[in-house]
């Protein structure tokens, strides 16, 4: 699955909605609602490497900062290196369990929060036995109950920061999530929240890698309901995916790293 994107507008989204509705074969409206939900925003999602490319050059052709790639180049979280228990050396930021990992801080390429939104829904059936005069009079007494089934439905929904850590060095990228982690690694400067926790643990890396980029754009994000679902599909290359927005968030994150990555670059010359 090839992927679009646009990082940077070189117009408005009122100027570019109709122009991005003629390439996709949309309605402008429904062009502007793939512009209005933030950017970087995913534009086409398809099979085709071709069409990917031509849609690519066109909007390139309209001074826009695009970006195409292989969604095969996408890492799911649940294949990222979780930071569960760890410890700050001091040139790197060692994982413990199940076994120790090392991440150098200058192997740090950027820092991007972002939020997962996990959506569960448990269904569960409860059966049992109940008298039923029908069943007493058709079998003369000799059944007086019958099997009755009732089921119903559970859904909870959890809201959690996540930190993504990309690399500089060829590596998967690592995933520090909000709830989860054992922070005893922080030393004195545990708190007693998670909360707390999780954000002194980001600044401890960002102080540590302050060559790496910095990145909080997608906190608080929703990923489009098309894109969770085509990312589900496509991108999670048959792992069960919990959540309605991992695998979408997963693709914007790569995306944006992307496209930082290629600006900082730029930048240097």
């Amino acid at each position: 699955m090839y992927v679009v994107g646009i990082a940077q507008l070189a117009t408005t989204i009122d100027v570019e909605s109709p122009l991005l509705a003629a390439d996709l074969g949309l309605t402008p409206y429904e062009a502007r609602m793939y512009l209005l939900s933030g950017l970087p925003a995913v534009v086409l999602l398809t099979p085709e490497k071709s069409r990917a490319l031509e849609l690519l050059a066109k909007l390139r052709g309209r001074g826009h900062d695009a970006i195409a790639f292989d969604g095969a180049a996408v890492v799911a979280s649940q294949e990222m290196r979780a930071v569960r228990r760890f410890r700050f050396e001091d040139d790197a930021l060692v994982t413990e369990s199940p076994e120790p990992h090392r991440l150098p801080y200058d192997a740090v390429l950027g820092t991007l929060r972002a939020t997962h939104q996990t959506r569960i829904e448990l269904t569960t059936e409860e059966k049992a036995r109940k008298f039923s005069a029908g069943s007493a009079l058709l079998t003369g007494g000799l059944v007086m109950t019958k099997k009755t089934t009732t089921s119903s439905v559970t859904r909870t929904e959890d809201r959690q920061e996540v930190l993504y850590i990309f690399r500089n060095d060829n590596e998967p990228p690592w995933l520090l999530r909000e709830s989860g982690p054992k922070y005893e690694g922080l030393q004195d400067r545990m708190a007693s929240t998670e909360r707390a926790n999780f954000l002194t643990t980001v600044a401890v890396l960002r102080e540590r890698s302050p060559q790496a980029i910095v990145d909080d754009r997608l906190l608080g994000r929703k990923v489009p309901e098309r894109i969770a679902q085509v990312a589900v599909q496509s991108l999670a290359r048959g792992k069960t995916v919990e959540s309605s927005s991992e695998a979408g968030m997963d693709l914007l994150a790569h995306m944006l790293a992307m496209w930082l990555a290629k600006r900082a670059r730029t930048a240097a010359g």
